[in-house]
């Protein structure tokens, strides 16, 4: 019968091959692979609408611990079986969600205070959970709601003892994928993922690419257009994905898979190689990370160091974001993983709208309470960071740099500065080894910083340009809104001017200046910042060697002549132009 089926769809795949479709999504992991699909959903059983007698509790509250136990069996046998850390460390806090106490009673209390199945009673408290989490706009903190919907439905699975139906050797397609399912489903030697929703950002593309599986993510209807068997052609490095591909376009991409074999291998030989350009001018290339899992790719295509660390997720992904002992043991973890190189820790960067109460909710959280602004009216929880990076710092002496988000005033730098050294005086009080000359950075996303960085240089130790905000509030573009996203864009003259204008100041003030915003993985305007003067750049891991291979390929003269060209450009389109001859001369 499997004959048969598989018969027909390929009659089927050969009466549509005039009619291949092409669907865009963003690259989440560079590679191109060719094969056969498997649509996975997630199942979601139909949930009990009756009450239970009360008889009948009993029995339900023994099943949901029975769920419990048999979910955090699977996961410890998932951790057993992946060698990432930070994988481990996403399993054991899905394992901590299931061993709330909390949940606990809130479920038991569901089935035995209103005699609700257990199925049911599932889907209620987690409903409660993700109305707050659904309350979160930016990728970061729907990674969360991801997680704990990962959780339910897993729960749900298993009481009404449902599996999905995945296919070895298959490129997945799903809606959105959770990091356990991932981890899962890589034991089935998935060749690649497509997913409608996320980003490149989100834990599920980290893990992907941690594990080096193709992948293109926010692909929206692809779920829709593709069915499980269909054969399709996934371009991890534009993210493109061709649906029934004619003969023309699958040879082209098996010649692309080819080249590809080979410039993975020309890549781990390029690594090797010193980061100067062809005229011998140095640079340094390093990783902005969140997760301790990146560090394999970021290590294996030598970074120097971590230039953007994101600590957002050790709060988010525990119940008590104040620990302190959470905090160091993080940062520690890092570090060991990075030697020698140092690591920049940015600043907690997320407003109170994302994880207080509707009445603390902006009606625009990107111009609000957010990153210092936040930070200095929550002294508490600012201080326990910076006890936390302190109290690592001994172990780490002359590695560790601290970055502050979202400065728009000078009063805000010298008010951290206060709250930094009564954190210092305290801690030496208490007899604990630091670090006392840790450098201070700023992060320089808000326009009137970047036009007044003369100003703003004098009181920082360094600067690091967020080109991903200081675009979007350049441009007036919301970076997250689709319907103007043509609008947004990294390249625009004005972005230059501004980038220029800082590196300049930098160099007056003796403030080094580097980049960790995603121009800096586009290798040509890579090329474009180092002509402009700025040397050390920060970005995705995955794009270090194509960024190292163009830098190196070039003199620091040509580079020069691109950033002179770029800024005397008048549009968008001038400077594209000039990157595409630039790039084939």
């Amino acid at each position: 019968m499997m004959d048969l089926v598989k018969f027909m769809r390929m009659e089927m795949n050969d009466q549509v091959d005039n009619k291949e479709i092409y669907i865009s999504g963003a690259p989440a992991c560079p590679g191109i692979v060719i094969g056969n699909t498997s649509l996975y959903q997630r199942v979601r059983p139909h949930i009990s609408d009756t009450q239970i007698a009360d008889d009948e509790v009993e029995d339900h509250i023994h099943k949901f611990y029975e769920a419990l136990d048999i979910a955090e069996e699977e996961l410890r046998a998932l951790s057993d079986n992946t060698d990432l850390k930070a994988s481990t460390d996403l399993i054991q806090m899905q394992i901590a969600i299931l061993k709330d106490p909390e949940l606990h009673d809130r479920v038991e209390q569901e089935i035995s205070a209103n005699n609700k199945p257990v199925d049911s009673a599932v889907e209620s408290i987690f409903r409660n959970y993700l109305q707050v989490i659904r309350r979160n706009h930016r990728d970061e903190f729907q990674n969360k709601s991801v997680d704990i919907s990962d959780i339910r439905d897993r729960l749900l699975q298993i009481i009404h003892d449902k599996r999905d139906d995945i296919e070895e050797g298959t490129i997945l397609v799903a809606r959105e994928l959770s990091p356990r399912e991932i981890i899962s489903f890589s034991n089935r030697d998935i060749k690649g993922l497509i997913t409608d929703r996320g980003g490149a950002t989100s834990h599920a593309a980290i893990i992907a690419r941690s594990m080096n599986i193709p992948t293109v993510v926010g692909a929206k209807k692809a779920t829709e257009v593709i069915n499980s068997g269909d054969e399709v052609v996934l371009d991890g490095r534009n993210g493109e994905v061709v649906v029934y591909p004619k003969n023309e376009t699958r040879k082209k991409y098996e010649s692309l898979i080819a080249q590809q074999s080979k410039k993975k291998a020309d890549f781990e030989s390029l690594c090797q190689k010193p980061n100067k350009t062809s005229d011998g001018t140095p640079f340094t290339l390093q990783a902005n990370i969140e997760f301790a899992e990146e560090l394999s790719i970021a290590n294996k295509y030598q970074a120097e160091g971590v230039g953007l660390l994101r600590t957002e997720s050790i709060y988010l992904s525990s119940k008590d974001f104040q620990n302190i002992d959470h905090q160091v043991a993080f940062y520690a973890s890092i570090l060991e993983l990075t030697a020698p190189h140092q690591v920049t820790i940015r600043l907690f960067d997320v407003g109170g709208d994302k994880f207080f109460g509707d009445e603390e909710k902006e009606q625009n959280p990107f111009l609000g309470w957010r990153g210092i602004r936040m930070l200095l009216e929550q002294p508490k929880l600012l201080k326990n960071q910076l006890r936390a990076i302190y109290k690592t710092s001994g172990d780490f002496i002359g590695r560790i740099r601290i970055l502050v988000p979202m400065i728009s005033t000078i009063n805000e730098i010298r008010k951290l500065k206060n709250i930094i050294g009564e954190v210092k005086k305290e801690l030496l009080s208490e007899g604990v080894d630091i670090d006392k000359e840790i450098p201070l950075g700023l992060m320089v996303e808000v326009p009137s910083v970047a036009l007044k960085a003369d100003l703003f240089a004098r009181h920082a130790d360094f600067l690091s340009i967020g080109t991903n905000d200081l675009t979007q509030y350049t441009l007036a573009v919301d970076r997250g809104n689709e319907r103007i996203s043509n609008l947004y864009d990294q390249r625009h003259p004005a972005i230059w001017q501004l980038i220029n204008g800082v590196a300049e100041a930098g160099k007056r003030n003796e403030a080094p200046v580097s980049v960790c915003g995603e121009l800096a993985s586009d290798p040509i305007s890579a090329c474009c910042l180092m002509g402009l003067g700025i040397d050390t750049l920060s970005m995705n891991a995955v794009v270090l060697p194509s960024v190292k291979q163009l830098l190196r390929e070039n003199s620091y003269a040509d580079m020069q002549q691109l950033a002179g060209k770029v800024l005397q450009a008048e549009t968008l389109d001038d400077i594209n132009n000039i990157f595409s001859n630039w790039e084939t001369k």
